[in-house]
């Protein structure tokens, strides 16, 4: 089924004019280019705002450092902020008195886990009088991390002691932080390679189906001078005297003559279902009588019919009967319906039942053929498609038939529609305004 929808889609965008495609390409291309300018705006501004927020945590967790040493020496004067950020990554506390390195490392490493900073770190105590760093350990909240004491930031002019911690993983603790955003900026990133891919295929399966168009369309045109000399020759031995005499080459004549024309009709209906997808179809739009043309094409199909012992059932219970079309393709959406109807049918039985509503004439041509799939219904009307029956091709054609039938149906502003089932045969049954009244 998703084949089917996949083949379907790209069927129709194929027939876009270039002009709708371009504009399709230039606002996807922009709309994408909007989105991940502001994904990448929001995750910065994301890594910013946990960038404060690790800061934040940090100077929370010294200055409580810094509290309970005042704490431990009796200090009651009045706290006044003792943390100094002189790099992103490194923050130095005025501790004041002077205290064991095993307290320190108990009271910095119990702040940050209050304050929820679970990363590596390295810290250590100044001495302003032997300008040393005295107690310099790493530790590290997960076992896996192995940190390697790296030397603290320089810093001039510092004559008092105070408590140095270089936070070493600072960008990634932080970046790890942002793992939904991160995943979605990603996520975000392979729709849009996924987008592109997706439109560069279709862009060349539209370039492909360009091409096979005006293949088929200059191919169908070199015909039109060999049909015709076909026909002609075929016209010139039907007047021959030999042939008139002799029963065999008149058969082989009028064979001659029929197959050209059943050839010249077929790259006739090429070349309008072309000149129909181009916008540019030549009508001319008059009122008809749907009845009337109903009868017309039950009249020429009455032969072929018989030959199949078949029958015409007619339920003509329309009352408005006028519809605005032209002439020569309103009769061959019937007559292509009609063909069908009689040739996937054994023994045809081919009922063809008109009504109305308000605003609309209904035709239903209706047979005990041998029925469609359902999954193939949405591509009946597909260009060149033809239902598979394996290696069998016992009717033939081209695949244009229905095509045909759903192009100029639209441009009659009508609709078509089908119901089959295998074994049950098929229901096409056509819409078309009615004339309005003058």
């Amino acid at each position: 089924m998703f084949a089917s929808a996949y083949s379907a889609a790209v069927s129709s965008f194929t027939r876009m004019k270039s002009s709708t495609l371009r504009k399709l390409v230039v606002v996807g291309a922009l709309l994408m280019t909007c989105v991940l300018a502001a994904q990448v705006y929001w995750l910065q501004k994301t890594y910013a705002l946990e960038e404060k927020e690790f800061n934040v945590k940090v100077h929370s967790a010294l200055n409580e450092v810094v509290q309970r040493i005042r704490l431990s020496q009796r200090d009651s004067t009045p706290f006044i902020e003792a943390v100094e950020q002189p790099v992103p990554n490194f923050y130095i506390a005025d501790i004041k008195y002077r205290i064991n390195g095993d307290s320190i490392e108990n009271y910095l490493k119990r702040a940050l886990e209050e304050n929820d900073l679970f990363t590596s770190y390295q810290f250590g105590i100044y001495n302003a009088t032997t300008r040393k760093f005295e107690h310099v350990e790493t530790e590290s909240f997960n076992p896996d991390d192995n940190p390697r004491i790296q030397p603290f930031p320089p810093l001039d002019k510092k004559d008092e002691d105070y408590l140095a911690v270089l936070f070493t993983n600072r960008r990634k603790y932080i970046i790890s932080e942002m793992n939904f955003w991160i995943f979605s900026t990603l996520a975000l990133i392979i729709v849009i390679i996924a987008f592109a891919i997706t439109l560069l295929i279709l862009l060349r399966q539209k370039l492909l189906s360009e091409i096979q168009k005006d293949f088929i369309n200059n191919m169908t045109h070199e015909f039109r001078t060999p049909i015709s000399t076909i026909q002609l020759s075929a016209e010139v031995l039907k007047q021959a005297a030999p042939v008139k005499q002799n029963p065999r080459l008149m058969n082989y004549t009028r064979i001659i003559e029929h197959e050209s024309s059943h050839l010249e009709q077929q790259v006739e209906r090429v070349l309008q279902i072309a000149q129909i997808e181009r916008a540019n179809p030549l009508l001319h739009i008059e009122k008809l009588d749907v009845h009337a043309i109903i009868q017309r094409c039950v009249m020429d199909f009455e032969y072929k019919i018989q030959q199949k012992s078949g029958r015409f059932v007619l339920d003509l219970q329309a009352d408005q009967t006028c519809v605005e079309a032209d002439a020569v393709h309103f009769t061959n959406i019937l007559f292509n319906l009609i063909d069908n109807a009689i040739k996937y049918s054994p023994v045809p039985v081919v009922t063809l039942h008109t009504w109305n509503d308000s605003q609309k004439i209904y035709i239903s041509v209706q047979d005990n053929g041998i029925g469609i799939p359902r999954q193939y219904h949405k591509l009946l009307f597909s260009q060149f498609f033809r239902v598979p029956t394996g290696n069998l091709h016992e009717v033939k054609g081209f695949g244009l038939g229905l095509n045909y039938v759903k192009l100029y149906t639209r441009a009659f502003k009508g609709r078509v529609s089908v119901e089959s089932e295998p074994g049950k045969g098929s229901n096409f049954t056509l819409s078309f305004p009615i004339c309005k009244i003058s």
